[in-house]
């Protein structure tokens, strides 16, 4: 049986210069305990191959779906998507297994002593690396997405960033690594127990 995996990306409503227009880092903070709301939240479950989504007021159901999951995929989830879920709904979530290919990634170039710089470890840079294409969009516009009403436009752009996501960790489970920015491969650690469907 295959291992049910489900990919999230969060979209909040506030930038973190909303938050703390003098102190960037402490607006990023508040971003973390869900103070900036959620525009979009886009899962993409494994089990029956679709798209769902969700945002602040449907938030609950959204933590629901994730803790139901044999694997959570993120990127860089681990510092941001997940502590903006739980600080909306108020608790921990209760994952069983989580994989955060940016952590991943930055663990890998620590550990061979590789150089990063500005850049090489964002979602954009290592999907057209690894799978010819990059993002559609800017998490920085979504504020004038939202303030003309494009509500579709966020939505397109949350879950196109999950469909690279899991792209990429598909790509990653399956070859053994990725190509980092620097067109280097790179391996990667991937749960021994992990079974993709077909």
């Amino acid at each position: 049986m295959a291992t049910r995996i489900v990919v999230f990306d969060i979209e909040t409503r506030k930038l973190a210069k909303d938050l703390s227009p003098d102190d960037e880092d402490y607006g990023w903070e508040l971003l973390r305990k869900g103070k900036g709301g959620i525009s979009a939240l886009c899962i993409y479950d494994s089990l029956d191959n679709w798209l769902y989504s969700y945002d602040d007021n449907t938030a609950v159901a959204a933590a629901r779906h994730i803790e139901a999951a044999d694997i959570v995929v993120g990127y860089y989830s681990t510092h941001f998507d997940i502590p903006v879920l739980e600080g909306i709904i108020g608790k921990a979530l209760r994952v069983k297994h989580h994989y955060d290919l940016y952590v991943e990634l930055a663990r890998g170039h620590a550990e061979r002593n590789m150089r990063t710089h500005r850049g090489d470890l964002k979602l954009d840079t290592l999907s057209r690396k690894n799978l010819g294409r990059g993002k559609i969009d800017h998490g920085a516009n979504i504020k004038q997405l939202i303030k003309d009403g494009q509500w579709g436009k966020i939505f397109n752009y949350c879950s196109d960033d999950v469909h690279l996501t899991y792209d990429l960790f598909i790509k990653a489970a399956r070859d053994g690594g990725l190509i980092n920015a620097n067109g280097k491969y790179m391996t990667l650690p991937m749960p021994s127990w992990l079974k993709l469907g077909s």
